[in-house]
């Protein structure tokens, strides 16, 4: 498939960020160590090889769209938890910095608003209400609690 020649540039953005991710979430997490990185592996490869697919046309986007914000989200939770199970000590500034998760939630972020410029290449108005930043922020937000009460509810 020969991609759109405007959206070239996103969209090897999105590629390339998703490929450096998968990357070192490989190897932070390899398979070998634990069955349940299997989820995390396919799920990263759908993001390198599918989303990147799925954003070049129209009739597709927003499934592309979805699978890239809800990737976004679900990673940044799961990310912030594992940071938050296994704090650093002492707590200090530099070590929230360079010692948590916080850098790789950071790197997530940009393919949110990568595929938001996408989306706005084929919608220039957007879609609505619907996957603004405030309905993204939204269901960040929702997720967040239901994950955080499963988490402590469920010990």
């Amino acid at each position: 498939m020969i991609f759109k020649k405007e959206l070239g540039k996103p969209i090897l953005a999105l590629f390339f960020l998703s490929l450096g991710g998968w990357l070192l979430h490989f190897r932070i997490h390899p398979i070998s160590h634990n069955p349940s990185f299997l989820i995390p592996f396919v799920l990263g490869l759908v993001n390198v090889i599918i989303t990147p697919l799925l954003f070049n046309q129209k009739k597709t986007l927003i499934i592309a769209y979805l699978i890239n914000g809800w990737g976004v989200i679900i990673g940044a939770i799961s990310m912030a938890h594992f940071s938050l199970s296994a704090l650093p000590n002492p707590l200090t500034f530099t070590n929230i910095i360079f010692k948590t998760t916080l850098a790789d939630i950071i790197i997530l972020v940009p393919k949110f608003f990568i595929g938001q410029m996408i989306l706005l290449y084929f919608y220039p108005t957007g879609l609505g209400r619907m996957f603004t930043l405030g309905w993204w922020a939204r269901h960040f937000f929702y997720i967040t609690i239901v994950y955080s009460l499963g988490h402590f509810l469920w010990r």
